[in-house]
């Protein structure tokens, strides 16, 4: 149930096992949907293995920007890509049966099948696949929606602008409590993402970000919010169910990984299943999930503390723009890719010494300013 990225591309894997699933979306195709709409390299991988080519505009590395401060970095394994929700979705539709405009009322176990009852007609199954997003009606339905703490919470908005990109790269804005994301959506279009603790609402969403708020003029696209982004679920597959995408857990969409985690997820969901006669159980399912989403909530739990501590951040900062190759290896980790612990560890070796010089550099002429 879902028709977005993560359905869709469940549907294509499974298509390829020779299995032809029914995918239930309450919404018209092509959809649309809040998302700073880059994807990874491994994530565009996937897709090529899904056989997609997903359009858009190449992605070669990240920016992150605080002022004056800069650091960036290009991908060691090739570009990724920024593509529109909408032609993404376009992209990926598949020879599934695909079933538009349907509101599921209730899903429920029934013996060995799974029964749902939807605004277009009744449906039994083996195996359901909950693909519908990030607050899912289905993990609710279905008793498997888990506690999370609402201090960690965050929420995003996004809109895209007729202006041409500045830079190729994605473009990080530090501010308090909030980062804007700006892609290169187009030859002649930017689009803007925000994801903010609190504070920041439809009239003000980009007012901590004056400078780039300059930048930026005739809109080509809706204001579109969306949140609280980070989401827990009990399990991510009981007997006859598997949750996959963002209704199977997410925290922050700070690392950009959601698309190419739910890519993985939908493959390997393809290499599990094997149709019988019972309700369907994925014996490796549990912990092949566990091994996929493993490096985002390491590296995500990561950047989330960044974004809390400006002087810690800072101090990350100047690290990876003195040690590039560094900040390589860390795009790498974030992709699952490499372990992230070794480059975490190189990294949290060397940010004290510019701790130290950031605190001098401003005890320093205050000192001087007192002797005088």
């Amino acid at each position: 149930m879902g028709g977005g990225p993560a359905g869709l591309a469940a549907a294509r894997a499974l298509l390829r096992q020779g299995i032809t699933p029914v995918v239930l979306e309450r919404r018209g195709w092509p959809i649309d949907k809040v998302c700073g709409e880059g994807i990874m390299p491994v994530g565009v991988a996937a897709l090529s293995r899904l056989g997609v080519d997903p359009g858009g505009s190449p992605l070669p590395g990240i920016d992150y920007v605080e002022g004056s401060l800069r650091a960036g970095a290009d991908f060691a394994e090739g570009p990724g890509r920024v593509v529109r929700r909408t032609e993404l979705s376009a992209a990926l539709l598949c020879s599934a049966e695909l079933v538009d405009h349907c509101r599921v009322l209730d899903a429920r176990r029934s013996g060995d099948w799974m029964e749902i009852d939807s605004t277009r007609g009744h449906w039994r199954c083996r195996l359901l696949v909950a693909a519908d997003g990030l607050h899912s009606p289905t993990r609710r339905m279905l008793g498997l929606q888990g506690r999370t703490n609402g201090w960690w919470q965050r929420w995003g908005w996004r809109q895209h602008f007729a202006v041409r990109p500045w830079n190729r790269r994605v473009e990080v804005h530090y501010a308090k409590g909030c980062e804007a994301y700006v892609s290169p959506a187009g030859p002649d279009t930017v689009g803007v993402a925000v994801l903010s603790q609190a504070g920041l609402r439809r009239h003000n969403w980009l007012s901590a970000f004056p400078e780039l708020s300059e930048r930026l003029h005739s809109p080509v696209s809706q204001l579109a919010g969306y949140g609280p982004l980070w989401q827990r679920s009990r399990s991510v597959h009981e007997p006859g169910v598997v949750l996959l995408g963002d209704a199977a857990g997410y925290l922050d969409a700070c690392t950009g990984e959601g698309l190419s985690l739910a890519f993985a997820q939908a493959e390997a969901l393809g290499r599990q299943w094997k149709p019988g006669t019972e309700r369907t159980r994925l014996p490796d399912y549990v912990r092949t999930h566990a091994d996929i989403v493993g490096h985002y909530y390491t590296v995500t739990w990561g950047a989330l503390w960044l974004s809390r501590w400006p002087w810690l951040r800072r101090g990350v900062l100047r690290t990876l723009r003195d040690h590039p190759a560094l900040f390589q290896r860390l795009l790498s980790a974030n992709q699952g890719l490499l372990a992230p612990h070794a480059p975490l560890l190189e990294l949290f070796l060397r940010v004290p010494p510019q701790l130290v010089a950031g605190w001098l550099g401003r005890s320093l002429p205050t000192a001087g300013e007192r002797s005088r």
